[in-house]
């Protein structure tokens, strides 16, 4: 039995034509199967925790949806060991599918699904937010807190990125936001488990999902116009051989700002703080790629 999580508004609509490709195929080939919609935030953690409390051994579920998606399905799961995961990427940034090379092609993604010939133990981490009354959130590729944070926030909140979508170009909201953000930029930390964030940007380079570390990309001390000259660099992760931006593996590290800055997991801003712990996580993700 596969359980798909569904969310039918990923990348204003895709997602929801995405599932009617799949459907038809599964129907087709007479796959038993059960599928959920998501209906508002953090409905996908309900979703996957319900599955995993309502089914025994080892559960298949597949998400359809984009990374923020991935992230509330895996806020879900308290026993990685009895689950398998599969995913059809349906957003607007995709940077786990990216990282993974997972296919864009809605029915070439359910293929490997179906028909799994390799699968990947993948690390993820943990936030703990120190100085909040607020429950830890686990993270799937990437986290952050200050510049990329606050392009996150604003995209999170911009109607424009709704309008892009449709026409399959909701990325470069995150590009101009992030040009915008620049003016305000003081501090940038971003610890990741996989290399690509934002969309495609090249933010850590030397990640390794496997590994059992977090890579920190680490952005200070510099004026608004060496950080305009940086900009670009992020595409192609020259950014990390500029002075001014330090790049470490560790396997936990605390953070603790003079201001609160925002913090995001995977793109979603759940947080506006000014201490946190953030891990990686010894359990590891069992993928289907």
């Amino acid at each position: 039995m596969y359980h798909f999580i569904i969310n039918p508004k990923s990348s204003s609509g895709r997602g929801i034509r995405f599932w009617w490709v799949v459907k038809d195929e599964l129907d087709k080939q007479k796959i038993e199967y059960n599928a959920v919609f998501t209906k508002h935030m953090g409905h996908a953690t309900e979703l996957a925790r319900q599955i995993c409390e309502e089914n025994a051994g080892i559960k298949n579920i597949v998400i359809l949806g984009g990374d923020g998606t991935v992230n509330e399905v895996m806020n879900g799961i308290d026993h990685f060991d009895e689950v398998l995961i599969g995913y059809i990427p349906s957003g607007s940034s995709n940077d786990l599918a990216r990282s993974l090379k997972i296919p864009k092609d809605p029915l070439e993604a359910l293929s490997h699904t179906l028909k799994p010939t390799k699968f990947k133990y993948l690390d993820h981490g943990v936030i703990n937010f120190l100085d909040k009354v607020q429950a830890p959130r686990r993270f799937t590729c990437s986290s952050g807190m200050g510049y990329d944070a606050s392009v996150c926030l604003e995209v999170q909140e911009s109607p424009l990125k709704k309008s892009l979508n449709r026409f399959g170009a909701g990325k470069f909201v995150y590009i101009a936001i992030a040009i915008k953000q620049v003016l305000a930029a003081s501090l940038l930390i971003s610890n990741m488990i996989h290399k690509y964030e934002g969309g495609g940007l090249l933010m850590a380079p030397g990640a390794d999902p496997t590994d059992g570390l977090l890579t920190v990309t680490l952005v200070h001390g510099l004026s608004r116009a060496k950080v305009f000259v940086l900009l670009p660099t992020i595409f192609t992760g020259k950014h990390i051989k500029h002075k001014g931006v330090e790049t470490f593996h560790c396997s936990e590290i605390e953070i603790k700002t003079d201001i609160n800055c925002a913090v995001h997991t995977d793109g979603e801003v759940p947080a506006v703080c000014s201490h946190i712990k953030v891990g990686c996580v010894h359990e590891q993700i069992r993928m289907i790629l």
